[in-house]
């Protein structure tokens, strides 16, 4: 049986993250996107055969985990569409949309253009997709660092909105679709409580639960939630299969 206490982060966040995937859905990654990709083709090998996997758009059922999707990386895509091929896509409807960023805040709003720090504001990457995180039926939020300069109480900027944005609801503001179902970060699985505020609904690995705490923006409960346990076969499908060159093992 293989040890799971030896996953990298980034290996927990893909397994976690590709149960929330459903059979006969279609999902956009987005483009820096090897954590979602995982995900996506472990989902496609255990129990969603019929997932769509849109890569940066244009790559549809990528078959080769890449570090992110460029013209220098051959996923392997069963087709590849233009820029007209996305937006009918798109159009037609998204189930799931993958976000990360410099700031994600208690309840889901994320930030991708810009954070005010000591020495001034920093610029961020900015965002090609922000429609689609208010489009799309879900979106699936993901980072690979649990600290308080990433999970922030509020955002200084929202690129797209989560559950509550400045004392107002998604239905207060229009917004039609879910919003986040879910965060991962490499300590914890978070779902939006009646509130919409983020709250720890496993622990992905054992953890200090003060630690965890204090590197979080705003307050967790005070007692850690249940323990997140990977299989035997996601492990050996992610590592033999998905994986195999290592991408998310540690220090790559």
């Amino acid at each position: 049986m293989t040890d799971t206490t030896e996953l990298s982060p980034r290996e927990r966040i893909s397994i976690a993250i590709s149960r929330e995937l459903k059979d006969g859905t279609t999902v956009l990654t987005g483009a820096a996107s090897s954590v979602p990709l995982a995900a996506c083709l472990l989902a496609q090998a255990t129990h969603a055969p019929r997932l769509t996997v849109l890569g940066a758009g244009v790559y549809i059922n990528p078959r080769r985990l890449v570090p992110e999707f460029t013209a220098g990386w051959d996923c392997k895509p069963v087709a590849i569409g233009d820029m007209s091929d996305v937006f009918a896509i798109t159009e037609l409807g998204i189930d799931v949309m993958f976000y990360g960023g410099m700031q994600i805040d208690r309840y889901g709003c994320v930030n991708l253009h810009w954070v005010n720090t000591p020495s001034g504001r920093l610029r961020g990457p900015g965002l090609a997709n922000t429609g689609l995180g208010h489009t799309a039926r879900s979106t699936i939020l993901y980072t690979e660092r649990h600290d308080r300069r990433t999970l922030v109480d509020q955002v200084d900027y929202a690129s797209v909105i989560g559950h509550s944005y400045r004392g107002r609801s998604r239905t207060e503001l229009g917004l039609p679709n879910d919003g986040p179902t879910v965060l991962l970060t490499p300590d914890l699985l978070l779902r939006p409580a009646d509130d919409g505020t983020l709250t720890p609904d496993l622990a992905l690995h054992p953890l200090d639960w003060q630690d965890v705490r204090q590197r979080t923006g705003w307050q967790l409960p005070d007692t850690p939630p249940a323990a997140f346990t990977p299989t035997t076969e996601e492990i050996e499908l992610l590592r033999g299969s998905i994986d195999p060159s290592g991408l998310l093992s540690p220090g790559r």
